[in-house]
């Protein structure tokens, strides 16, 4: 369940509720990424919009927090903040696909 500060921001809100339907044409549409991309607007705009929102980096292993935290640059860094966005509203096993 997202957290509370995402149905506040009518952005977020509005992302949140556009998964239903990108799910559903993804399922009819093989071919189509909907949910990925919405996924990845979705971690951007907390990123950028609620950066003291997005949670610490993982310390369990993943791999992806552990390949950026040994880069220095800084569009690195923006990836990685939206990694562990992703968290914020996806179930742990897709969230760490990215």
């Amino acid at each position: 369940m997202p957290p509370p500060f995402m149905w506040a921001c009518e952005q977020c809100a509005e992302l949140l509720w556009l998964f239903e339907s990108a799910y559903r044409a993804d399922k009819a549409v093989p071919d189509r990424d909907h949910a990925a991309r919405l996924q990845v607007t979705s971690s951007r705009h907390v990123a950028v919009d609620h950066p003291s929102e997005v949670p610490a980096p993982h310390t369990d292993g993943c791999a992806h927090c552990e390949h950026y935290a040994r880069q220095d640059d800084p569009r690195d860094v923006v990836l990685w903040t939206e990694h562990r966005a992703r968290g914020l509203f996806l179930p742990p096993v897709a969230a760490r696909l990215l």
